[in-house]
């Protein structure tokens, strides 16, 4: 037998000669719009971080961010905000980290930003990542990792987010491998794991496949590099004979020639042997740029960016394309905002298309019908004109969880957006918070509110829909008038967590959900039969908590808030009188506030095993540019007496009012030796923090189920005989007299059990 080290060292060999067949030349011909791009650049506009309330200059819409047309401006990054006296902004991107924290990724003209958007309307910038000078950057992430690439050169940025969280992006390392350098775009299919570049000076500018069997050194594998791809979309094919194939869709070639501007279809499965399997070429075409495949895999959206600028359309032109059949796509369509703008780059989710149109902004249309999308929504990042140039909105970033969507513009950075599509729905309305905690026993009540829009509610089918160990249980709603729905909770025992959503039908029976997609969300609530209060302080007197930190004025301090000015508290948040605050000194109502560091509060120990519920109220309050980005009020856990600490939250923003927060803490991680931290933090020299903390209080959670009092005793609840006795046991029957047979003496002896009652 052959050995097995030896094969390896051959299919190395194969490999290496396949790298040096991909590096064949630098693309010789520039990008057909690199010069208009260039032609058209404007000066980038500059000022500090602009959120909700604070007015958004250089916008039409500038009261409260507000736009008439489904789409809201939350908040926007100027390029200033971001180190390296970035003059252009350019392509953006999303990850959401573990603990559910979105940040946007935007391409800059010297290197990537990172902001972070979980709070939409108070945006931090928590890294810069510098790279190489030049107005084309892209960037992708496939797990922990950030890909970016850029046509100044350096190959691939390989930048790790595994501690964004903590406000640290690494950039691991400039990865250049076979002779690569530049690249225009870089693909990522996210389902698969797999990473392609598009348009480098290796492989003909073809589509690259990367392997990424070490995430931090990308390493060629192999790929198409019959001619130069601009773009494209690389998916994981779920029907038909393509099923299970990675299928790229690809903007790929240049007008004349034998390259001709169009779409490629090629399966790119094995990346060594990549085969094609159709090609579309569409009437009037000036330069193929970008496509995105419809969530149906049934229909593509193609951007051509050069029919608006050379005059061979006279409005907004996006081709829609039927590829239910990849070996024969057929143009079926195009549609258009009736702007003269061009068309960039545009995804598709949760049944919408969000394009990025350079001077005409964010677009969104409904996809309702796919071959023929209506516009429900825009907002224009350039409100100064709508023509054909290459100014504005460059690209939009649109799958959060949250719904947060952001749009990376050329000369005013980053914008982060609600969209809020005008469409038939029906809209659940939390008018009070969810319950966290349950009766196991039952008899609690639920209320939420529930009306339609542009569509009629079918009242009988509210429905609250509870998942139990031992399965689900439908619980409807009862109306009572002003859209208020309620649900009286049946009993659930104490087998562990209950997941619950909301269901309800239109009189044309489609069904809405609250959350949207409870497959993938669900709410959970704690079943408890006691609440036993464990530590409850409202600082009215010493009790056990420390203070620590390297600021040099505005440390914590216990006493009656003194309200010195600049966002300091006027009064404590119980009506004890007493809080803790920081600075908190009348004599300094000049600088009242945290200064040149962070201050650290931390709790005494306190235990929560078997669970808890830790809540608190607290009040932050700023002021400042924020550029830094480590301005908050961190508020951290301890399970081992301080040994270790995770982040429960960070507070951001200004609040200028106590507000409540309360989490819990998971049976299988409280102890007997837990505390907590607050870090207020002042590192922007020019930013006024205000910090405080009262109402702190510790519930330990008790979930005891009385026992069987009877062998006949089956059904929850326990400890009387009852219906649900009976008929556990008729649709069940077992061997109760143990004689090891199932038959009519077992039900003889049940029901003596039964007629004898519990004791």
């Amino acid at each position: 037998m052959p050995d097995p080290r030896i094969r390896s060292c051959q299919t190395s060999a194969r490999v290496l000669a396949t790298l040096a067949a991909l590096v064949l030349v630098a693309i010789a011909e520039a990008h057909d719009e690199d010069w208009r791009k260039l032609a058209d650049r404007l000066p980038a506009f500059r000022g500090p971080i602009v959120t909700t309330g604070h007015g958004f200059p250089g916008s039409s819409r500038a009261a409260a961010g507000q736009s008439p047309t489904g789409v809201t401006l939350l908040s926007q990054v100027p390029l200033n905000n971001f180190a390296g006296n970035q003059a252009a902004g350019n392509d953006c991107w999303g990850y959401t980290s573990p603990s559910g924290r979105e940040y946007a990724i935007i391409g800059l003209e010297a290197g990537f930003g990172f902001v972070e958007v979980t709070d939409p309307r108070n945006p931090v910038v928590v890294a810069t990542i510098p790279g190489p000078s030049s107005p084309w950057h892209d960037v992708k992430v496939v797990g922990r990792y950030a890909y970016g690439v850029s046509e100044g050169g350096e190959g691939i940025q390989v930048m790790d987010l595994g501690s964004i969280d903590a406000g640290v992006v690494d950039l691991v390392r400039n990865s250049q491998v076979g002779g690569h350098t530049t690249t225009h775009n870089i693909v990522a299919n996210e389902e698969a794991g797999t990473l392609y570049l598009a348009g480098g000076n290796v492989g003909n500018g073809g589509l690259i496949r990367m392997d990424l069997t070490d995430p931090t050194r990308p390493q060629i594998l192999g790929g198409w590099t019959e001619m130069y791809v601009h773009d494209a979309q690389v998916v994981t094919w779920n029907s038909g004979p393509f099923a299970g194939r990675e299928i790229a869709f690809c903007a790929s070639g240049f007008n004349g020639g034998s390259t001709r501007t169009g779409l490629r279809i090629v399966d790119m499965t094995n990346p060594t042997n990549p085969v094609v399997i159709s090609t579309l070429f569409y009437p009037d075409a000036g330069y193929s740029h970008q496509v995105w495949v419809g969530e149906d895999q049934r229909t593509l959206y193609l951007n051509d960016e050069l029919d608006e600028n050379t005059g061979i359309s006279g409005e907004t032109t996006t081709r829609v394309v039927d590829v239910s059949d990849l070996a024969n796509p057929a143009l079926a369509g195009t549609f258009s905002s009736g702007s003269a703008a061009i068309d960039h780059n545009l995804y598709v989710h949760g049944g919408l298309i969000y394009q990025a149109n350079y001077r005409s902004g964010l677009r969104v249309f409904e996809t309702s019908d796919p071959l023929r999308p209506t516009e429900i929504g825009f907002y224009d990042t350039f409100p100064s004109s709508d023509s054909a140039n290459f100014n504005g909105a460059w690209s939009v970033y649109p799958f959060f969880e949250s719904g947060t969507v952001v749009v990376s513009d050329i000369e005013r950075g980053l914008f982060v957006f609600r969209v809020d599509p005008i469409r038939p729905t029906i809209i659940f309305e939390t008018r009070s918070p969810l319950p966290a905690l349950i009766a196991a026993g039952g008899g609690d009540t639920i209320e939420i509110g529930i009306r339609s829009l542009q569509t009629t509610l079918d009242a009988q089918t509210v429905e609250m829909v509870l998942g139990l160990p031992s399965g689900e249980i439908r619980v409807p709603g009862t109306e009572s008038g002003d859209g208020l729905f309620s649900f009286s909770l049946p009993e659930v025992g104490c087998s562990g967590d209950v997941v619950f959503h909301f269901e309800a039908r239109s009189t044309e029976g489609a069904l809405f959900s609250l959350p949207e997609d409870p497959q993938t969300e669900r709410y959970f609530a704690r079943p408890v039969t006691a609440v036993e209060l464990v530590l409850q302080d409202s600082f009215d007197a010493p009790g056990g908590w420390t203070v620590s930190g390297s600021a040099s004025d505005g440390q914590w301090t216990r006493g009656v808030p003194v309200n010195a000015g600049r966002g300091d508290p006027p009064s404590d948040a119980d009506g004890s009188g007493f809080a803790f605050v920081t600075d908190n000194d009348a004599s300094n109502s000049g600088n009242s506030d945290v200064d040149n560091g962070q201050t650290t509060l931390i709790s005494p120990t306190f235990d929560t095993a078997g669970g808890a519920v830790i809540s608190y109220s607290y009040w932050f309050d700023t002021f400042g540019t924020f550029s830094a980005g480590d301005d908050r009020l961190r508020v951290e856990i301890s399970f081992d007496d301080g040994a270790t600490w995770a982040v429960v939250t960070d507070h951001l923003g200004s609040s200028s009012e106590w507000r409540d927060e309360s989490f819990l803490v998971d049976a299988s991680e409280g102890t007997a030796a837990t505390r907590m931290r607050f870090t207020a933090s002042d590192i922007e020299d020019q930013n006024i923090i205000e910090a405080g903390l009262d109402a702190f209080r510790v519930d330990r959670l008790i979930c005891e189920e009385t026992p069987p009092c009877s062998a006949a005793d089956l059904a929850f609840p326990f400890g009387s005989l009852q219906t649900d006795d009976l008929l556990s046991f008729v649709e069940a029957p077992f061997d109760f007299n143990a004689d090891l047979a199932v038959d009519i003496f077992d039900l003889i002896e049940f029901f003596g059990a039964f007629d004898a009652g519990c004791p």
